[in-house]
């Protein structure tokens, strides 16, 4: 999850009362378009924004396709195998670690741009997406609030160039945000997010899915 240390102290006490679903602020999410195409390096950047957490889950998903992500990435190379990309929180929730200037160490820069590895080996490797990014970063800049109880927009997300707010009014949620939650919440989700933003819906609720 993308999270601060202080929801991850917390989220022991969150998890324990968690419902079985997930409501979305659809209104929030209606108002900005977004597309990725990778920041420029002088932009802010989500990958040197936050502190990403992942789950043991996660953490394994990162470690299988390692060797194709280094091949992108040879700071993670070391004489012993692999650099330690994570940093423990608590038990089952780590870190991913950043170099010093707060870029994600799973982040690289082609054509200028910064661009992220798992995303690629993913991709070059012919794994959906859902099996190899962490939730947060695959549903970026929807962002979960504490305890994972409400899915919207990222407070900060129309500081970065990707994410815009609509000029006009639409009922029609970003492709990236249906194409996101399919990822993240299973196959039809997407599209039912889709047809309840367009009857105007202002909020609506997921099923909850474990990684």
């Amino acid at each position: 999850m993308r999270i601060n240390r202080r929801v991850a102290k917390n989220r022991k006490a969150s998890q324990a009362r968690r419902k079985k679903t997930v409501s979305v602020d659809l209104a929030s999410l209606r108002s900005v378009e977004h597309s990725c195409s990778g920041c420029a390096q002088d932009e802010p950047c989500c990958c040197s924004s936050y502190e990403v957490c992942v789950t043991g889950a996660e953490m394994e998903q990162i470690i299988q396709v390692l060797p194709e992500a280094a091949r992108l990435c040879p700071h993670l190379r070391t004489d012993q195998g692999y650099d330690n990309l994570f940093e423990y929180v608590e038990p089952g929730l780590h870190a991913l670690d950043t170099a010093e200037d707060g870029l994600c160490l799973l982040a690289y820069v082609d054509d200028h741009k910064i661009r992220c590895s798992l995303h690629a080996a993913g991709a070059n490797l012919g794994l959906p997406l859902g099996k190899v990014k962490p939730k947060a970063c695959l549903l970026w800049p929807m962002s979960l609030s504490e305890g994972d109880e409400v899915l919207s927009l990222a407070g900060d997300a129309l500081a970065f160039r990707c994410t815009t707010r609509r000029r006009k009014r639409s009922n029609c949620l970003s492709p990236a945000f249906v194409e996101a939650v399919e990822l993240v919440y299973g196959s039809g989700t997407g599209d039912r997010l889709e047809q309840e933003a367009d009857t105007g819906a202002r909020r609506t609720t997921l099923p909850r899915r474990g990684r």
